[in-house]
């Protein structure tokens, strides 16, 4: 477990880290945080872990689910870093881009470290299915993003 911790230290630093950015990219646009939502997304590919097992599995599961997360956060960025004119926004999200698929590497790696590879791909093959099923269900909404 330690070695989790020593890699994972820094991502909560980081997040923390974007959360100030985000803070102040706000604040210089007039902008603040509205109300709190459920992320639709986010409890429907929760349901696809996979509950009980061993403590590894149920780590695994965990960060399975995060890799997912952290993978389509970092596509939505390079999306929003490629078409956005706003040259510091442009910067800001291309920075968050490469953090974020730093993270997703992390996660599939440490899942690596306490299963079986195959083990970890077949069930990234079902998260990725599932998550198809889900995305595949939800309404477009033009107040998401992430």
């Amino acid at each position: 477990m330690t070695e989790l911790v020593e890699m994972l230290t820094p991502v909560v630093a980081e997040e923390w880290n974007h959360f100030e950015r985000v803070q102040e990219q706000l604040k210089k646009r007039g902008m603040s945080f509205g109300f709190n939502r459920k992320d639709e997304y986010v409890v429907e590919l929760q349901k696809v872990v996979i509950k009980g097992g061993s403590r590894k599995n149920q780590l695994v599961e965990k960060l399975l689910l995060n890799a997912l997360i952290e993978a389509r956060s970092c596509e939505r960025f390079k999306l929003l870093s490629q078409q956005i004119v706003d040259e510091e926004l442009k910067t800001f999200y291309y920075e968050l881009m490469i953090s974020e698929a730093g993270h997703y590497k992390n996660f599939i790696g440490l899942a690596k470290r306490y299963m079986p590879e195959e083990y970890v791909n077949k069930r990234w093959k079902e998260f990725l299915k599932e998550e198809a099923r889900i995305i595949n269900s939800l309404k477009v909404r033009g107040d998401r993003m992430h």
